[in-house]
This record gives C-alpha cells, structure tokens and sequence, in this order.
C-alpha cells in the first residue's frame, strides 16, 4: 500500500448549449467518457464489446473503461482504476421537474460547472490517452437528448477550460490543462498512503475525540451519492445500516485496487479481528434515506439498478485507530458498486 497513490482531476467546464442532466450526474459523465475515449481510440470497432477483443489487455480503452486482466488473482475482471466525482445537487445547474416526476440540471450557455476524475496508482500512465480524449468528450456532448435552438434533438455541447489537479490532504493545485493555452502537464500532486496516514493521526488525535489519540468517540459519515451496499446477498437499506458492511466493502476494494494497480499490495495483518471491531462500532443517529435510481448502459444497451443509501450517521466506537486511516482512503476511492459512475462518495463529519 506504501506506494499505492490517487490522483484526483478537477475538470471546469462550459457549457455551450443547454446541458441536461439526471439529478445524479455521475453516469452520464462517464458514458460521455467511455464513448470519448473509445471513438478515439478503439482499434478494433468490430469487437462488439472489450470482453472479446484479443487486443484488450494492451488497450488504453479497456483498461479505463472495461479492465480486464487474465493474470489477476481474482479473474479477469478487476476494478476500474479511476472514479468519477460528478456535480453535487445544489451545486450549479437549474432544477427540473420532468412530466415523469424525474429531477434534472440544466446549464444554460455560458454557464460553468465541474466534476472530477481520480486515477489510482499505476493509471496514471493513462492520463495522456485522457487528456486526448478531451475533444472527443466535448463534441460527443453530454446528459440527455433535448431540443436544442437550432430546433434538432442531441446532447448539450461543452467546452473543458481548465484541468486541474488537486489534493485536498495538502491543499496543493497545479495546472495540468488550460484551453488558452492548450498545455499538457502530467499531475504531480499526488495524495500517498504517507499523507492519508498522517491526516488520519490528526484528525483522530486527541482535542477530537475526547480520551487522548486513537480514542473513541462519535463520527459522522455524510454520504454525497448513492452507496449500494450489499451484505449477505442483501441491498443495505437505510434501517439495516450498520457500520460494518461498510467496512468489510471498503476493505475488499483498498485490497483490489491496491493488488491491481500497485507494487506494493495492501494486506490487513488480522481481517478478522478488524471485522469482529467493526461490528461493535454503534449507530447512534440515522438520518439515511434511500434513493431509487436507474442507470442505461447504451454498451449493454439496457438499464441496471444504481440506487442507494444518501444523507447522514452517526457512529460511535470505543476505539477508531483501527479504522482510521482506511475510512480517510475511502473518502477519495469511494465505496459500494458504481464508483466509476461518481456512487459510493462520502465524507467524514468530526
């Protein structure tokens, strides 16, 4: 895990024709991006999916959007190595109400919005095929089909202006595109297992919770997207929640993406004392509510369940050192199903 990092890209766009996007706007960002990044570079478009492409396993397109690795421990299929941060309600964009009762953002001309990007570890070599992509991203367009001035029916247009990379641990920013100039800078901002460690000490440190370092206390955690949690089969509803479900996902995807995308793959020393800890952490508020939420996947040319847990808890353990640098990771590698569709965000609330 020593060497196991995040990059994380602030994208500012503009939108230059009216944008509509679902209430959760993870899902059409990263459609847009897989359709940008394959129209640019597939070679192989007779392959009707990356699954039966032999030349997947060299493909810059496969890797980002369809991973696939026959070497890995766990199959080919492995997690896709990037996240998506999309806009958050209250953000930007004008509410709507379709006649179906849906809510959808609207941005107008002119008008700015952005989201985000994470790359994990070894993805960053990717980065340059994304960068690339960025024209193909803005003239595919983005969001759901409406009628636009010229009176014809297609995805609203954008314009990227900025590329960014941040790390919110630090606090640095560098400029990795700019549309005056149309330079290219590859991140060097990136967010190590150093940084998250020595956070994690801090905010945990004593002044936070009352006992001195490492001690217990109560924790919110704020989830910002959908977090479809599944537990012994079962959808984790808002009255079934509990913290470790939570915990056991967030170990199961360090550990995958960590094993996948570094040279140094994280291993817990004792998983099952850490789980046995887990189920002793207690939910003392609960203000979840669940969101019912569809996603269409014009590759599978179908639509799959996407919902999950929004809003806040409260939890209270005797001890959190032995969650605490692991919950401050997932803030940045989300957690649950879909994270590559901006699902599984959250944050911690001290």
């Amino acid at each position: 895990m020593d060497d196991f990092t995040a990059h994380r890209l602030r994208f500012v766009a503009e939108a230059q024709s009216t944008i509509e996007l679902n209430e959760h706007q993870g899902s059409a960002i990263r459609g847009a991006l897989f359709h940008a990044l394959r129209n640019r570079f597939c070679g192989n478009r007779q392959a009707r999916e990356c699954e039966v492409c032999p030349l997947a396993t060299t493909c810059p397109v496969a890797t980002l959007v369809s991973t696939l690795n026959p070497q890995s421990g766990r199959g080919r299929n492995v997690p896709r190595p990037y996240t998506v941060q999309p806009p958050l309600p209250g953000r930007g964009g004008h509410p709507a109400t379709l006649p179906d009762g849906r809510i959808v953002f609207r941005y107008h001309p002119g008008e700015r919005f952005e989201f985000g990007l994470t790359l994990f570890a070894q993805a960053l070599q990717l980065f340059p095929y994304v960068v690339l992509a960025v024209h193909e991203f803005e003239r595919g367009g983005l969001g759901r089909k409406t009628q636009q001035d010229d009176g014809r029916w297609r995805r609203g247009r954008l314009a990227v202006r900025e590329v960014w990379a941040e790390n919110p641990l630090t606090g640095e920013r560098q400029s990795v595109l700019s549309a005056r100039e149309r330079l290219v800078q590859v991140p060097d901002v990136p967010i190590t297992h150093a940084q998250v460690s020595k956070f994690a000490s801090g905010k945990f440190a004593s002044g936070r919770f009352a006992g001195g370092e490492g001690a217990g206390g109560r924790l919110g955690v704020r989830f910002l997207t959908p977090t479809r949690l599944v537990a012994q089969g079962r959808l984790v509803k808002p009255e079934e929640f509990r913290f470790r479900p939570l915990f056991q996902r967030l170990m199961e995807r360090l550990e995958a993406l960590s094993r996948d995308f570094s040279e140094t793959p994280l291993r817990f020393d004792d998983p099952k004392g850490l789980i046995a800890a887990a189920d002793e952490v207690r939910v003392v508020e609960n203000r979840l509510r669940w969101e019912e939420l569809r996603s269409y996947s014009t590759r599978r040319r179908a639509d799959s369940p996407t919902s999950g847990l929004l809003g806040e808890v409260v939890l209270e353990a005797e001890d959190w050192s032995p969650f605490a640098v692991w919950l401050v990771w997932g803030q940045f590698v989300q957690v649950g199903k879909d994270a590559v569709k901006g699902n599984g965000m959250y944050r911690l609330v001290w």
